[in-house]
């Protein structure tokens, strides 16, 4: 199908591409180009996912989520809604100043979300959610009495005990690979942070010293994150949790079996934050994740302008 080709285009090295000039943009922003790498995961051919029809779900209830774009955690959380196809908007925080966490210094004391300064925070409705395992269970709540079928199958299948621990093992065991794979060098470090340059909130002083100070800070970090997590070769670490995941599908298309559920999102949305990086370029032509990131893609769909909005 078209749609399961343009997700093949996803994959590839990031490209330098103009910044757009509307204030409503897609989440990547015109950041990230993919360079067609079809073809190098051989054999099967993908005439498209069978999942649910695709409806906009949780309609009327405006949902923000403060974010890196570069946060496994944040990107698990907006794949389940770009699935559901729920409209949101983010708000990038300036790692360095924090100055978008301001509004929760003025939240009640005893407020979970209080003085809160990591992401994701999200506000839905009038209710401010932080912590991204406590976001997914109050979105799951909403999606379980959506009108959409899509949305509803979803939320179903977070009570299946066996998809819990999977969203629970992306979280503890996969999650935390990403970073030192984002840093596992000064130049990848670098490319990892240079989102920050399609900021649109961003002024170029926000954006110089985010590159170079957030990339040094995080590289030379990376050797205590490996230490804590006992990493000593984070590319074979992260090819060995993949490996169990792909062997945990048993060749079905999805988790989810003819669909995805909400294991496989949690997984995809994870790896999703590493999308355009050497990190991710790497692992999907070193590892057999390849095809089932390419059908979650497709099934997931495009990050869509109407969805996906920046202040």
């Amino acid at each position: 199908s078209m749609a399961t080709r343009r997700a093949a285009l996803r994959f590839g090295i990031m490209a330098a591409a103009p910044i757009a000039s509307s204030p409503i943009r897609s989440h990547e922003g015109n950041a990230r180009s993919w360079w067609n790498i079809g073809g190098i995961f051989g054999g099967r051919h993908f005439s498209g996912p069978v999942v649910p029809p695709r409806e906009t779900a949780l309609k009327g209830i405006p949902i923000t989520m403060y974010q890196y774009e570069i946060c496994p955690f944040c990107n698990k959380l907006k794949a389940v809604l770009d699935y559901c196809n729920v409209e949101y908007s983010t708000i990038d925080v300036n790692p360095l100043t924090k100055k978008q966490f301001e509004f929760t210094s003025k939240l009640p004391e005893g407020h979970p979300g209080f003085k809160y300064r990591k992401v994701p925070i999200a506000q839905i409705g009038e209710e401010v959610v932080p912590d991204s395992p406590i976001i997914l269970q109050h979105l799951l709540e909403l999606l379980a009495k959506d009108k959409s079928e899509r949305a509803r199958a979803v939320a179903a299948s977070a009570k299946d005990e066996k998809v819990k621990e999977w969203v629970v093992w992306a979280d503890k065991e996969l999650a935390v690979l990403l970073f030192p794979n984002l840093t596992r060098t000064f130049e990848e470090s670098y490319q990892a942070f240079g989102y920050v340059n399609d900021v649109p909130g961003f002024n170029m002083m926000d954006k110089v010293a985010n590159q170079w100070i957030g990339a040094t800070a995080m590289w030379l970090a990376q050797g205590k994150i490996k230490k804590k997590y006992n990493i000593s070769d984070e590319r074979e670490a992260l090819a060995t949790c993949i490996h169990k995941w792909v062997a945990a599908l048993e060749q079905k298309d999805f988790m989810g079996g003819s669909a995805p559920n909400l294991a496989d999102l949690a997984v995809f949305g994870v790896l999703r934050a590493a999308e355009g990086f050497e990190t991710s370029h790497h692992l999907l032509l070193q590892s057999e994740v390849g095809p089932w990131y390419t059908r979650m893609a497709a099934a997931v769909g495009e990050r869509s302008i109407s969805r996906v909005a920046r202040e």
